[in-house]
């Protein structure tokens, strides 16, 4: 079961990278210019993989850092 805090955080975050980068994204693509579409998938891949890394350093405190 997912923690409500969890997905709560999960919500709020994907809203903000949705709304921010993948509009970004959707608008490079809209306008046909490549050199931007490359640009903005480059930094929707680096705050996804922010974000997980985030959610996988709070799990591991949360565990009380065991693994």
């Amino acid at each position: 079961m997912i923690n409500a805090d969890i997905e709560s955080w999960a919500l709020a975050r994907a809203h903000h990278i949705v709304l921010n980068e993948g509009l970004n994204l959707a608008k490079a693509a809209q306008d046909l210019d490549r050199k931007r579409s490359r640009s903005m998938v480059y930094e929707l891949r680096k705050v996804i993989t922010a974000a997980i890394v985030e959610a996988h350093a709070a799990s591991f405190e949360a565990e009380g850092g065991q693994r």
